[in-house]
């Protein structure tokens, strides 16, 4: 994704509770508009029945950062959770 792209259109909705949790997580709002803008562009994200909500995620390093979020009738996005983690999984051979 280059410089400067897309990502930068996705609007945020914050309540003021998410954003508390985020800036405690240091988690970026560009971190954020970039996982819905994958997720919106790609369609790999996933939906709960039951909540409404899509929750998606994007690796742009080290760091996998996923975002729980609904789409406004206006075009903005709605956050309702955003979390990240830097576990990497391997599946090495066993001696």
């Amino acid at each position: 994704m280059p410089e400067g792209s897309a990502f930068e259109s996705i609007r945020l909705v914050l309540p003021d509770d998410i954003q508390k949790i985020v800036e405690d997580r240091l988690i970026l709002v560009e971190d954020m508009q970039k996982v819905i803008e994958y997720a919106e562009r790609t369609g790999k994200r996933m939906f709960n029945n039951s909540t409404k909500h899509y929750l998606a995620y994007f690796k742009p390093t080290s760091v996998t950062y996923w975002v729980e979020y609904t789409k406004n009738d206006d075009g903005t996005f709605l956050v309702h959770k955003a979390y990240s983690h830097r576990m990497e999984v391997g599946m090495g051979a066993t001696k």
